[in-house]
């Protein structure tokens, strides 16, 4: 991915808001779409697109895409990927009654406290407000920081739709998605079901999905620029905390990777075989099954009918199958796959 330039706005990330200037207004139902930047897969978002039909394909909530031509200005058109971006109406699709919540990108999933405005630097509230609050997210920050591994074990699936969360944690692995809730970025949302008063982690940004090491195992930690991001939540190198938006944090160090929920769960052995369950599921769903290379296809097809360069595309899809054979293969021979 290369570097973003002001005066280069055809390739910046854009949020475009229907509403901002007039109340209630929608296009086909959504306030918002997000005007993605290209990853690490090339120039044409392919990547992603495949990523967010898998994230569909595994039962867990994804996004809907499309490709469009994209003017600003007098500026070159190009083709971007669009992308649903999560909002109110996002939000009260998932159930019949729950609360969405944003991750920000300096999210710290500590304990604060319990006063909900220290807080609003980690996460956003996206529906309900009025009637809801920070308070089940301080709830569960608070448990996960402050329980042993016994109490961690035994009371976790009273608060977190524990094979759901076994489905993200698997699907982020398979997709090579390091910039995921553990990633620079804090790329995710939380979702708390009023009724059954549980969390369900819910997958967003994956702009660097599908391009890193196609050998990675299930218990592997990923890779970020060739680096290998330590496994159980370690800082990187010099231990420098993450700046906002995953940058470099104070004193030059690296950025922090690793999360509170999704480490102590990988740790706890009490979850291995649900985590492990939903692993082989989802590669048999996704991999083998051939559903990733024909995500591939349909995002080729989209891509080139809304004015995107057919030999570019052929060429990032041609790496992308690529990735997805040795993938397939690989990981046909990891033994949490081979015990089916």
């Amino acid at each position: 991915m290369g570097a973003l330039k002001a005066e280069e706005p055809e390739s910046l990330p854009w949020l475009i808001s229907f509403d901002e200037y007039v109340k209630g207004r929608r296009y086909q139902g959504r306030t918002e779409i997000a005007v993605r930047p290209a990853g690490r897969g090339g120039s044409t978002g392919l990547n992603e697109a495949v990523a967010l039909t898998l994230t569909g394909a595994s039962g867990e909530p994804s996004q809907e895409y499309a490709y469009s031509t994209f003017t600003v200005n007098d500026r070159p058109t190009v083709t971007r990927l669009l992308v649903e971006h999560p909002d109110q109406t996002y939000a009260d699709a998932l159930t019949d009654d729950g609360v969405l919540y944003k991750s920000r990108a300096s999210s710290q999933f500590t304990d604060q406290g319990g006063d909900p405005t220290d807080y609003q630097d980690d996460f956003d509230q996206i529906n309900l407000k009025g009637s809801q609050d920070l308070q089940p997210v301080i709830d569960l920050i608070r448990w996960v920081e402050g329980a042993s591994d016994q109490e961690f074990a035994a009371g976790l699936a009273d608060r977190v739709d524990v094979p759901s969360l076994a489905r993200y944690v698997a699907l982020q692995n398979l997709l090579l998605n390091f910039d995921d809730m553990s990633g620079p970025g804090k790329n995710y949302y939380l979702y708390y079901n009023l009724d059954t008063k549980k969390f369900t982690v819910l997958t967003w940004d994956l702009n660097l999905a599908l391009s890193g090491d196609a050998n990675q195992g299930p218990h592997d930690a990923g890779r970020m620029g060739g680096f290998r991001m330590p496994a159980g939540g370690a800082t990187a190198p010099d231990g420098g905390a993450a700046a906002p938006g995953g940058g470099q944090g104070p004193g030059g160090g690296g950025p922090s990777m690793g999360h509170p929920l999704k480490d102590r769960f990988l740790a706890a052995s009490a979850f291995t075989q649900v985590y492990e369950d939903a692993y082989r599921d989802l590669y048999h769903k996704l991999y083998a099954s051939g559903a990733a290379t024909a995500a591939v296809d349909r995002a080729v097809a989209a891509r080139t009918a809304n004015g995107g360069d057919q030999s570019t595309a052929d060429q990032e899809a041609a790496t992308l199958r690529t990735l997805i054979a040795n993938r397939t293969k690989s990981l046909a021979a990891n033994e949490v796959i081979a015990r089916s």
